[in-house]
């Protein structure tokens, strides 16, 4: 019991053992991961001077009622607007003006209009005029009086499947 405990720990009749290797793990096989349904993709569309002028004062009219942040959020509203309510969309003059908006939707939205069975598609167009003949149509219904309800300007979501 008098056995002072230090020269245990520093005994030269103890060897160093070697560190333990460590073998790495097997790469575990990866799918590819998909986008999440949220992720936004940012579309520019050309309008004219009037265009910009009536889209300014249907946003400075409105922004509060759907509290919209900004005028791309509102365009955005309007996109959704039209994705969801397809009779009032028309066909409309598309000129690249050099003036542009953006809208940005999400992964869901872009692909009804650009996707393999899309709007771009259906119509024949590029997804640039896809976009540009949905908002200027909803921008010609709230012109006429229309308005936008609050469910048809929420995101639109994926359907959930059974597996």
């Amino acid at each position: 019991m008098s056995q002072p405990i230090l020269p245990l720990f520093h005994s030269a009749a103890r060897t160093p053992s070697k560190p333990a290797q460590i073998q790495p793990a097997a790469p575990k096989p990866r799918k590819p991961q998909q986008p999440r349904w949220d992720k936004t993709h940012g579309m520019k569309f050309p309008i004219n001077e009037e265009q910009e002028r009536q889209l300014r004062i249907l946003y400075k009219r409105h922004k509060e009622l759907y509290q919209a942040e900004s005028i791309t959020v509102f365009v955005t509203m309007m996109l959704r607007y039209g994705l969801r309510n397809p009779n009032v969309l028309r066909e409309q003059d598309y000129k690249d003006t050099g003036i542009y908006k953006t809208a940005k939707p999400n992964q869901v939205e872009y692909s009804l209009i650009g996707g393999e069975r899309g709007y771009a598609i259906e119509w024949g167009l590029s997804e640039r005029k896809a976009l540009h003949r949905i908002v200027i149509s909803v921008l010609r219904y709230m012109e006429a009086g229309g308005r936008l309800d609050h469910e048809s300007v929420q995101p639109l979501k994926p359907s959930k499947q059974k597996n």
